[in-house]
Parts: C-alpha cells; sequence; structure tokens
C-alpha cells in the first residue's frame, strides 16, 4: 500500500469516527422524562395501605415507586407519612425535608410537608421547631 492510500485511509476512518461521535447522544438522568405511569399506580396503592393503616405494605409500594421515580416528591411525602405512623419521627423529617427539596413548585405538598413536620417535631419534643414548620405551612 503506497503512502498515499494510507493518509487516505487514515483520514476516511478519522472523519467516520468525527461523524460516529456526533451521533451518540446521552440525555442526562434528570432530563430523562420520568416513567410515571407504574409510579403513580404504585403511589395509589400506597395511599390506599395509608389509609388503612397498613404500614408496612404502604412501605413497600413506596420503595418500588421511588426505584421508578426517585425525584418523585409526593412519594416521598408518602414515605414519610409511613414513618410517622412507626413512630419514626427523626426520618419522617428527613423525607419531608427531602420532598421539599424535588418538587419546587407543589405549594400545597409543601405545606403538607410543613404540617408533617410540625407533628414529628412535636414528637421528639422539640417544640421551637414545630412552631417554626407550624409559621412555615401557615405561610404557604
Amino acid at each position: 500500500m503506497c503512502c498515499h492510500s494510507l493518509k487516505q485511509l487514515l483520514l476516511l476512518l478519522m472523519v467516520q469516527v468525527v461523524l460516529l461521535s456526533g451521533c451518540a447522544l446521552i440525555v442526562p438522568v434528570e432530563e430523562r422524562a420520568p416513567s410515571t405511569a407504574p409510579a403513580a399506580a404504585l403511589l395509589a396503592e400506597a395511599e390506599q395501605a395509608l389509609q388503612a393503616q397498613d404500614y408496612n405494605r404502604a412501605e413497600l409500594q413506596l420503595e418500588r415507586a421511588l426505584r421508578v421515580d426517585p425525584h418523585n416528591g409526593r412519594a416521598w411525602h408518602l414515605m414519610a407519612q409511613v414513618r410517622y405512623g412507626q413512630r419514626d419521627y427523626g426520618q419522617t423529617v428527613q423525607f419531608c425535608l427531602k420532598s421539599n427539596t424535588l418538587d419546587d413548585h407543589d405549594r400545597t405538598l409543601k405545606k403538607q410537608n410543613w404540617e408533617l413536620l410540625e407533628k414529628a417535631y412535636t414528637g421528639m419534643g422539640e417544640t421551637a421547631k414545630a412552631e417554626e414548620a407550624r409559621k412555615k405551612a401557615e405561610s404557604l
């Protein structure tokens, strides 16, 4: 093979690599559309279990929903309700705070989180934090 043909072959390969690399598009995780239909069904089942005070069944459904859609603020709020029902006030607080960070525009959910935070702080004997949570809930 002559030197000229080898250069042309290398140039052709380089062009192909450049063109093909432009075709590979990776969408960041936060820009992907969440799979909400399966998560919505699991959330509905979890809410039914919560109403029946079946916290173990609700927890299982919510764990599944959060695997499908870990950025779902409603699911984290429902998990906080489960923890509150189980009298795990520390985790109730953590899950409410996480929910608040995920759904910035859902004022109703934020209000529900702050109301639950008030109850959890009261259960922990932290009256100052409970009062602060109550004020934040009222401001929404």
